[in-house]
């Protein structure tokens, strides 16, 4: 047995894991956080997001163009 996680290399993205961003699902513009994002050598980054709150989903291979940062009203 292994107790020990494998560490995942550092990935230089825009977005990071957790991340509050907006974007089109459904033909809706609708939110998410950033749950994992993968990155393959010569290949865009792809991200998957969690939407929803008492029941959430995973919406997988969302690419970083299609994605925008929310912007917090205070």
């Amino acid at each position: 047995m292994c107790f020990f996680k494998k560490r995942k290399p550092k990935i230089e993205t825009k977005f990071k894991i957790g991340d509050c961003v907006r974007f089109k699902h459904r033909g809706e513009l609708t939110f998410g956080w950033i749950y994992e994002i993968y990155a393959k050598e010569g290949q865009e980054t792809v991200y998957d997001i969690q939407i929803g709150g008492q029941c959430p989903a995973i919406l997988y291979g969302f690419k970083e163009s299609d994605l925008r940062l929310k912007e917090s009203k205070d």
